[in-house]
């Protein structure tokens, strides 16, 4: 039996949640919403409706759908995305958007960069030297594949920053590093604990392994005036802000929209460290 795009829809939402559909359904057709509407009376193939299938099936067993597409919207810019990277979340959008008004002529470092998508975004947007860094090869390449299809020139290099001094000299460097607490990562959502890359994810006992090391390093690497700047757990801003004051002359938390700490910055290097 030949199904349209309605049928397959009308099947497939009591199974999964509409919204995911949709996004299957759009990925599928490549289309946007407004084009799913639009095509809601096409039929599919026999290919395309097996593909679907799979790709639900996928979704029903908790795969995220980023996965399942391969691509993920970050910053109004598409980035490519497997299991080797976390999935770019709005909460980062924050570090973003602090960074793109001081990167503009400025050599910046992305630290446990994932995608890419903190350092590309903030490249894209400004006129920036930008370097990326991380210490899984797989999360590298993948970050380089969405450089490439952005035309965005980045500097890749693979370095351990719990091991590795950073090298060379940055105006800014930007980091969203591994900050859930080992014991809560099996109590995280299924799609994030059962799919998403636990070195991406686990920032020890109490979440806070890299933020000391990274402050420590940073302060060596960044010119006189450069700026630290990381992601963090909505509840760690007291400790990571106290963390950079034993670094850097100022520092500062930046809350989000719905008013929990978000982003530690921290600026002037204190330079006898």
């Amino acid at each position: 039996m030949v199904k349209t795009v309605s049928d397959v829809f009308n099947e497939a939402k009591s199974q999964i949640d509409k919204s995911d559909i949709s996004s299957l359904l759009c990925d599928l057709l490549s289309c946007d919403r407004a084009g799913l509407l639009l095509n809601k009376d096409r039929n599919l193939t026999e290919n395309e409706y097996k593909t679907l299938q799979k790709n639900i099936s996928l979704a029903k067993s908790g795969m995220p759908i980023a996965y399942i597409t391969g691509k993920k919207e970050f910053y109004s810019l598409n980035f490519e995305v497997t299991p080797d990277v976390l999935i770019p979340r709005p909460d980062t959008e924050m570090l973003v958007e602090f960074a793109i008004k001081h990167a503009n002529g400025k050599k910046v470092l992305d630290l446990c960069t994932g995608s890419g998508c903190i350092g590309l975004s903030v490249a894209h947007y400004t006129h920036c030297d930008i370097t990326l860094a991380d210490i899984s090869e797989k999360a590298l390449k993948i970050a380089k594949r969405n450089a490439e299809t952005l035309n965005i020139d980045a500097k890749v290099i693979k370095t351990d920053i719990l091991k590795d001094d950073i090298k060379g000299k940055y105006d800014i460097i930007l980091s969203n590093p591994p900050y859930i607490e080992s014991e809560i990562i099996p109590t995280l959502d299924k799609n994030v604990c059962d799919f998403e890359p636990h070195l991406a994810l686990d920032g020890g006992v109490d979440g806070l392994d890299f933020y000391p090391v990274i402050a420590a390093k940073a302060a060596k690497a960044l010119l006189n005036d450069g700026i630290l700047a990381v992601e963090i757990g909505y509840t760690q801003g007291k400790q990571v802000n106290e963390i950079f004051k034993k670094f850097f002359k100022e520092t500062a938390v930046l809350k989000d929209l719905a008013k929990n700490d978000r982003v530690v910055i921290g600026t002037h290097p204190i330079t006898y460290i």
